[in-house]
């Protein structure tokens, strides 16, 4: 919808909708002032001889074409003549012919043809009467037309066709009668309207003559007579006339059949599809509403004109129903609120004249109720028209080729009204309908191509995705297959965990019981000795419980962040050192060697907290120390590595010549509770210190790993960030 608060929009959309509409209406009336100025019926080169013959002696009817009977007629105004009542003693024509003179007569000389017919006769129309004034003549009587024709071949066939001559007539070529339309009567009651188009084949006499007498009666419509100019060449020239009107009639069915067929597959884009059914039944009527025409259908009495009148009011029912399928809902617009009224009474209107039509044909030639119906076409027209208007200046995601189709719909039932001489019979509506139709089959494939592209696009994308979700599920169910699987070792070194801390706890508390459990037993009778020495070995066994609930929980707040580390500038040489000093004497009278590898200058500063990263190296010899032969060896090296240009890392190694882990176990060492399957139960320890040592190294920025080949030893590798060489 345009944002009604903001003039700017609202007015851009309005200037934008105005622009394009009126580039389009230029487009279509450039369109029809073309067809209407290379396709009118204009003769050439027509003269009269001192006889008032039409000369076209000179006319080369093979080379220069078909002519057309423009001017150079007689009309006797309120006569109802015959071949017989003109002179036989004139010049002009054939003795053979008897002749009564006529030229007394009141009558028009060198009458022009229009569609008014006998209304207009053009200006350079001659009466010899004073009597006779063009424009006094009435719309509604009988009178007759009459032309002689001066060709240069005698002895060959010429055709001659009457498209339209209103209502009642009697021709007669040569003093022959060769066709009636209607009854022709000097009294409106016994006068028979009719309608026919006429192709006749005349021979020319043996001086080259044509003579045409045409009597017309006309009581219902506003103009009568001759209404169209009649056409004169060789029989082939005058059947192309009809055969290309009517190849134009079949190429627009054939664009029609196009449009419904591939407008069919279309339509299943389209949320509803009885626009696009209405749509093809406007056209499908406006076809047939020409076919219905006498040009190409001549149907007996009042069939042409009542089938066209049917189908014109149908159409303008249908259109309604089909721009208001097309419109989007707007509980705020006037036209919603009419809640279909204005469909209802377009449609009782539409039945009403229909009725009246086929009960009484005769209101079909009646000028008010032309008037009546042609009125009300055109305000049905100008309302839809209306309506679309509003829904495109109202929602701007609205596409202005509805309103192109309004605006065409309306040029076309204007049109069907519009009376034109052409040189072949294509109406004018037509051209409005076979644009519509083009314009359709555009709009319906750009917006195929349009959907189809966006589908397509749409199809790769969601494709891509699936691929990529699919490749992230994969990942997520393999990281899920892993976790489970380590959840489940983990789980089962938790119990192996818990088994060895309930051995390791029930050991010391029953080494503890026992010993309360002696002195309790032996009172007074231990010796000073004896009791100082259970004291101390309970001592001793509760300090291993304490370290062990120390761990337990020191590894709870390293992995829960709560602990701080109290960083500082650090050597590790100095660390190390000290450390060595401690265990060295640990091993003396034991067959375990302990050495150190550490670099003269560097003292391998880092930065640190004191307390944690002794607790790393101290759990790291431990380890060394517990796991080692008896007659094992360990070495503790450190340096400096450089990693990148602008990164140098402490690197410590902790290495024992010991049992080694096995290498399927190597990537779970460091979860907490586990323990090496080939570690001896005798071995104490709970399986955290490890697990202590990866946190605290990590949060320094660090990290560690193992080497291990099982039954010849181990190295622990540590990686802390180091600072410059001071």
């Amino acid at each position: 919808m345009i944002d009604k608060n903001d003039p700017a929009a609202v007015r851009k959309h309005v200037f934008h909708t105005f622009f394009l509409t009126a580039v389009f209406l230029l487009i279509l009336a450039i369109l029809y002032v073309t067809v209407l100025s290379v396709n009118q019926r204009h003769g050439k080169n027509l003269a009269q001889d001192e006889t008032l013959a039409l000369d076209l002696s000179a006319w080369n009817f093979n080379s220069q074409g078909m002519n057309f009977l423009e001017s150079g007629w007689q009309f006797y105004p309120d006569q109802l003549l015959v071949p017989a009542d003109f002179d036989e003693n004139s010049p002009t024509f054939d003795n053979k012919l008897p002749r009564n003179d006529a030229s007394s007569l009141p009558h028009f000389s060198n009458v022009r043809i229009t569609t008014a017919g006998w209304r207009n006769i053009g200006t350079s129309a001659t009466s010899n009467s004073s009597d006779l004034i063009a424009s006094e003549i009435d719309a509604f009587g009988y009178g007759t037309y009459r032309m002689v024709i001066k060709v240069s071949d005698a002895n060959r066939m010429l055709s001659i066709d009457f498209p339209e001559i209103e209502q009642a007539a009697n021709i007669w070529i040569n003093g022959e009668h060769v066709k009636s339309i209607g009854t022709v009567s000097t009294s409106k009651d016994e006068y028979i309207a009719g309608e026919a188009t006429v192709n006749l084949k005349v021979m020319p006499t043996s001086n080259g003559l044509i003579e045409i007498v045409i009597v017309c009666a006309n009581y219902a419509l506003p103009y009568g007579g001759i209404c169209w100019t009649p056409a004169i060449g060789t029989t082939t020239q005058i059947d192309n006339l009809n055969l290309v009107s009517k190849m134009w009639i079949t190429s627009v069915f054939t664009l029609l059949i196009l449009v419904i067929i591939t407008g069919f597959y279309v339509s299943f884009t389209f949320v509803s599809k009885k626009k696009y059914y209405f749509f093809i039944l406007i056209i499908s009527m406006s076809l047939a509403y020409e076919f219905c025409d006498k040009a190409f259908n001549p149907l007996p009495g009042n069939w042409n004109r009542l089938l066209q009148t049917t189908l014109f009011l149908l159409m303008t029912l249908v259109a309604t129903l089909h721009f208001a399928s097309i419109l989007p809902k707007d509980p705020d617009s006037f036209f919603d609120r009419l809640n279909n009224w204005d469909v209802h009474i377009i449609f009782s209107v539409t039945c009403l004249l229909l009725i009246v039509f086929w009960i009484n044909p005769q209101y079909l030639y009646n000028i008010k109720t032309i008037w009546i119906y042609s009125l009300f076409v055109a305000i049905v027209n100008l309302y839809n028209l209306m309506r679309i208007l509003y829904a495109v200046l109202h929602h701007i995601e609205y596409r202005i080729f509805h309103l192109f189709s309004a605006i065409t719909a309306l040029v076309i039932f204007s049109t069907m009204q519009v009376r034109t001489q052409q040189i072949f019979f294509i109406p004018l509506h037509s051209i409005g309908i076979l644009l519509m139709i083009f314009s359709a089959a555009t709009y319906f494939t750009v917006s195929y191509v349009s959907t189809y592209s966006q589908v397509s696009r749409f199809t790769v994308e969601l494709e891509l995705a699936v691929k990529e979700k699919t490749k992230n599920i994969a990942k997520v169910n393999a990281e899920l297959i892993l976790a489970n699987k380590m959840l489940l070792e983990n789980e089962e070194a938790r119990k192996k965990m818990m088994s060895n801390v309930s051995h390791d706890l029930r050991t010391p508390i029953a080494a503890i019981r026992g010993y309360i459990e002696l002195l309790l037993n032996a009172g007074c009778k231990i010796s000073e000795e004896t009791h100082e020495k259970y004291l101390k070995s309970m001592h001793t066994r509760s300090m291993q419980m304490e370290q062990m609930i120390d761990d337990l929980m020191q590894l709870t707040r390293l992995e829960s962040g709560g602990i701080t580390l109290n960083t500082q500038t650090l050597s590790m040489n100095d660390v190390i050192e000290n450390l060595f000093e401690l265990y060295q004497g640990e091993c003396k009278n034991t067959g375990k060697t302990i050495t150190i590898d550490l670099p003269e200058t560097d003292p391998l500063n880092v930065i640190g907290d004191p307390n944690h990263l002794i607790r790393v190296l101290d759990n790291l010899i431990v380890n060394a120390m517990r796991y080692t032969f008896d007659t094992g060896h360990i070495e503790i090296i450190a340096y400096r590595e450089t990693t990148t240009p602008d990164e140098d890392n402490v690197h410590i190694i902790v290495k024992d010549d010991g049992s080694g882990i096995p290498s399927s176990e190597i990537s779970y060492i460091f979860d907490r509770f586990y323990r090496a399957s080939n570690s001896s139960s005798q071995k104490n320890g709970s399986g955290l210190g490890l697990a202590i040592v990866k946190s605290i190294v990590e949060k320094h920025g660090g990290k560690v790993w193992v080497e291990s080949v099982e039954n010849l030893g181990s190295a622990f590798h540590v990686l802390i960030p180091a600072t410059s060489i001071s």
